[in-house]
């Protein structure tokens, strides 16, 4: 008898992990989907607030973490046109989320090249005087990002575009950038289908690419 009650109370355990699982996979693709296809500030912002609450009902997966923090820096990005104090506000709400992403998966190459990302946020916040500081650090991460998972286009990507907006000066411009954009695009080309993991950059990538081709002239 005490064995049939166990059983029956194993099988109510593993039918309500079931049913959890599918609810965080059904609710983190909905949300991925929607983020795919979302532009403009409001937008970006529900799909932070969106991913934050799938964050606090698993607060073991880093995945919503990371989204929410990408998604309130996509919203920062343009806010510093016209509202710098909440951008960087925005920008603070991204780092707290990416935070705890890292306490889950600290050698996770994605969250690497975020941290990069958000560093160029800062950047927006006073150019001139953080460009010296703030370089390293980009360059830093995302370093650490390729020696994470080589087979990551997001590094070489977000390096490219930060090198091509350098000075030339400063090793920066559009001969500089073409050997990243060109790496990015070859592990672009050979990545799989991500799922739910993050795949961003490779339209992007190939812009790049072309704009640099038009303008070098080759």
């Amino acid at each position: 008898m005490k064995n049939i009650f166990l059983s029956v109370v194993l099988a109510l355990i593993a039918n309500t992990l079931t049913s959890q699982e599918t609810s965080y996979q059904a609710a983190m693709t909905q949300a991925v989907a929607a983020l795919d296809s979302t532009s403009g500030i409001d937008a970006f912002q529900a799909s932070a607030n969106a991913f934050s609450r799938i964050a606090a009902a698993r607060p073991t997966e880093w995945l919503p973490y990371y989204y929410a923090a990408f998604s309130n820096l996509q919203a920062a990005f343009p806010l510093f046109q016209r509202d710098a104090a909440k951008a960087t506000l925005i920008l603070d709400l991204a780092q707290a989320s990416l935070d705890k992403a890292k306490t889950l998966a600290p050698e996770e190459s994605e969250l690497s090249v975020l941290q990069a990302y958000l560093y160029i946020g800062r950047l927006m916040e006073d150019p001139m005087s953080k460009g010296a500081q703030i370089t390293p650090m980009v360059f830093g991460e995302l370093g650490k990002a390729a020696a994470q998972n080589p087979q990551n286009p997001r590094a070489p990507f977000l390096k490219g575009t930060y090198v091509l907006n350098m000075p030339e000066f400063y090793g920066g411009g559009v001969e500089n950038a073409r050997p990243y954009f060109e790496k990015a695009a070859t592990l672009f080309e050979a990545e799989a289908n991500r799922g739910l993991l993050p795949h961003w950059g490779r339209k992007a990538n190939t812009g790049y690419l072309k704009q640099i081709s038009e303008e070098g002239g080759n």
